[in-house]
């Protein structure tokens, strides 16, 4: 019996033993779970979270090998002529790019990658000896030739395809040098593409490039980085296209008949200031501009500095009037064709008598402008080319653009103050002259240059303002019903420059052109400028025809006929939409004298 009782304490013992046993061995497996769980954790803290120096080596081995970076910039906003027309737009084009350390080591691979994406084996083989973790294959292919290239995925470990955006030219040659170009990393290089950089583009978006799973590279971009509809409100430019075309095909055609080496035109409102068209020739298409030709790259009517002869003279003869220096019907002694000057000579085409202002703008008269000039000073003549903008930049902001250089008037030798007086010796621009002949039909004041549509320019794109009042209303009228007879009268130097149903008022001008080579005159620079209608003038224009080879090299035979063509076809367009009122009465202008009579000149077509 106590044996029996014995062996139930016995079992009891060990039942109770086991039991806390149990629940012992329990407790520590789950401490040592917990205490493991949290080792993990705080290292995974240590490795992922906190900033710890182990964390940021991790880190960046861990970038090297998985992934890397490259910027990618948003379409730039579009760039338009003043009706909305398009000059300028991005669209998506794709481009290929590669993990160097990650191209195949063999050469017939990479030989079969060159021909297939069209690259040189040389860039693939220097490529893969980098340790860089992306590069650029190729950029902005076209459409057609990137399907043709057949499937790429045969080589998706290394090679992806990223979409960025490529800027295209509608146009192509088209206010080419105003508008500039972009280049590969989608920053302006010229023209307004530079100038309004900041504008047009949008705010670079960093893409990853990583590798999934299976090791393929793929490109994450960040929200909406490369799509079109991220666009900048468009850049409205002054110029209407219509116009602009007009204005490069009149000055192309009246070069090639010239003979000449380049030339320009130029075509702006009187009353607001805006340049409705800005043509450089030669020229060259924007979707493939010339690297090796910085001739045809060469914004003339801003960075060329000629002397363009006796289309300043209206100018000077204005001044005079308005200071009162002169009297509108005063009369002068032309010497007869030749003056003596200290230092030399100065002479007319032909000979001329006693001349009022009226008939020395007419002719042309070197010696009666210089007795003008002398009524004025050698201080007022300088002052005259300031307040007319001939020694200062047009303000556009374009790069290169002539400011004009003068001696101050106190260094001038007598013979150089007379070249002065008709043109020679001033090196101004075609922007320039365009300008001072605006101010000098436009009532007198200075509207400014404007590069961007009035009503669509912003505050922070409006240009400084230059003082307004140059000379007053009543001798703007005056002056510029002189420069009528130039065009309008028998004996006038600028007959090829009549539109039939329009009154114009210009001047021609014929100068020899320095080569600082040489430093001497040799070729010669033909020029017409003036304002049509000359009643009530809206449009003033200028063509410089530069180095012409045919004789007789006269502006008015040479930049007249050119003129012409601009302005009847400039006023025509305008009229027709609404833009000018013409007088109901008179007939819609007939084509030019480029037109009907090629670069046949009368006896008359002298300067």
């Amino acid at each position: 019996m106590k044996k029996i009782l014995k062996n139930k304490k016995s079992r009891k013992w060990f039942a109770f033993t086991a039991k806390n046993d149990t629940h012992l061995r329990v407790s520590l497996f789950g401490g040592a779970l917990a205490l493991a769980g949290a080792f993990m954790v705080a290292r995974y803290a240590q490795l992922a979270v906190l900033p710890t120096e182990l964390n940021e080596k991790l880190r960046s081995r861990a970038s090297k090998q998985f992934e890397s970076e490259v910027k990618l910039l948003p379409p730039r906003a579009k760039i338009v002529d003043r009706s909305g027309r398009t000059l300028a737009v991005s669209v998506l084009q794709p481009s290929l790019f590669a993990i160097p350390k990650r191209l195949p080591h063999d050469r017939a691979s990479l030989e079969k990658i060159a021909r297939t994406i069209r690259i040189p084996i040389q860039t693939l083989v220097e490529l893969r000896k980098t340790k860089k973790g992306f590069a650029w294959l190729r950029r902005h292919i076209p459409p057609s030739e990137f399907a043709n290239m057949g499937d790429l995925q045969q080589w998706r470990e290394f090679i992806g395809v990223a979409e960025e955006p490529k800027r295209i030219y509608p146009e192509k040659e088209a206010a080419a040098h105003l508008i500039g170009f972009v280049g590969l990393d989608n920053s302006g290089l010229e023209g307004v593409e530079s100038i309004y950089n900041s504008i047009l583009n949008g705010t670079p978006q960093v893409a990853k490039v990583t590798r999934d799973a299976r090791g393929h590279i793929t490109l994450i971009t960040p929200n909406g980085a490369v799509q079109p509809e991220h666009q900048s409100a468009p850049l409205q430019l002054s110029i209407d296209l219509s116009i602009q075309t007009t204005a490069e095909s009149a000055l192309k055609e009246g070069i090639l008949k010239a003979k000449a080496r380049a030339g320009s035109a130029v075509v702006m409102d009187v009353q607001t200031g805006e340049l409705l068209a800005i043509a450089s020739y030669p020229t060259y298409d924007l979707n493939s501009p010339p690297s090796g030709n910085p001739e045809a790259r060469r914004f003339r009517p801003l960075m060329d500095a000629l002397e363009l002869g006796s289309v300043v003279k209206p100018l000077f003869i204005a001044r005079a009037i308005d200071k009162k220096k002169i009297r509108d019907n005063e009369k002068f002694f032309c010497e007869n064709g030749t003056m003596p000057v200290p230092g030399g000579k100065i002479r007319d085409t032909h000979p001329h008598g006693i001349l009022s202002p009226a008939e020395i703008i007419k002719v042309s008269s070197n010696i009666c402008t210089y007795k003008i000039a002398q009524k004025l000073g050698r201080n007022g003549l300088y002052d005259a080319m300031g307040a007319f903008g001939l020694i200062r930049p047009p303000g556009t902001g374009l790069p290169g653009e002539w400011a004009g250089r003068v001696a101050k008037p106190d260094s001038w030798r007598e013979m150089r103050f007379a070249n002065m007086a008709f043109g020679q010796g001033i090196a101004i621009s075609t922007l320039q002259m365009t300008r001072a002949m605006a101010i000098l039909s436009g009532n007198g004041t200075d509207p400014g240059i404007r590069i961007l549509a009035l009503e669509e320019e912003r505050d922070d794109l409006k240009p400084e303002l230059p003082p307004l009042r140059v000379i007053s209303e009543e001798t703007s009228r005056m002056v510029t019903e002189m420069m009528r007879g130039v065009v309008e009268e028998e004996g006038g130097t600028g007959r090829l420059a009549s539109i039939s149903g329009l009154s114009v008022a210009g001047k021609t001008g014929t100068a020899q052109k320095y080569d600082p080579k040489t430093r001497s005159y040799s070729e010669r620079i033909a020029t017409f400028t003036g304002v049509v209608p000359a009643d009530k003038p809206r449009l003033a224009i200028t063509v410089v025809i530069d180095e012409p080879q045919v004789r007789p090299a006269y502006g008015g035979v040479l930049a007249g006929p050119v003129f012409s063509e601009i302005g009847q076809k400039a006023i025509n367009y305008l009229n027709s939409r609404g833009l000018i009122q013409l007088d109901s009465s008179a007939p819609l202008a007939e084509p030019g004298p480029l037109a009907k009579r090629g670069s046949e000149g009368t006896s008359n077509d002298r300067h």
